[in-house]
């Protein structure tokens, strides 16, 4: 698999569109579903490697998930909600990008960091 054609495209999404993380995945508000597993597979094939458990690319400095899914990939970004609030907020982006670190890890999973 190329990874530069695979990476031409891709979907993109706000946090607020998560819906629900199971273990399985992530169910989106319009229906759509990033599979763990599927994820895994889809960057074992671009790595070339026999299997992982590496589901995408995270990128702290845009506050960015990047979802290895077929047919294309899907990106998760979290956005900031003003310096004000973001000062006095207990769950700032940066704390809410990293709880979703911790449940893809809970799940069993990794991502690459790109930082």
């Amino acid at each position: 698999m190329d990874k530069d054609k695979y990476f031409s495209e891709y979907e993109a999404f706000t946090e607020n569109e998560m819906l629900e993380i199971t273990v399985q995945g992530i169910a989106l508000k319009n229906g759509m579903y990033i599979d763990f597993a599927e994820c895994a597979e889809v960057w074992a094939k671009v790595n070339s490697l026999e299997e992982s458990k590496c589901i995408g690319e995270r990128n702290i400095i845009d506050s960015s998930f990047t979802f290895y899914t077929l047919p294309k990939p899907i990106m998760i970004k979290f956005l900031k909600k003003g310096k004000l609030a973001e000062f006095f907020s207990k769950n700032d982006t940066r704390h809410r990008f990293h709880n979703l670190q911790l449940k893809i890890i809970e799940c069993g999973y990794r991502t690459y960091d790109m930082t």
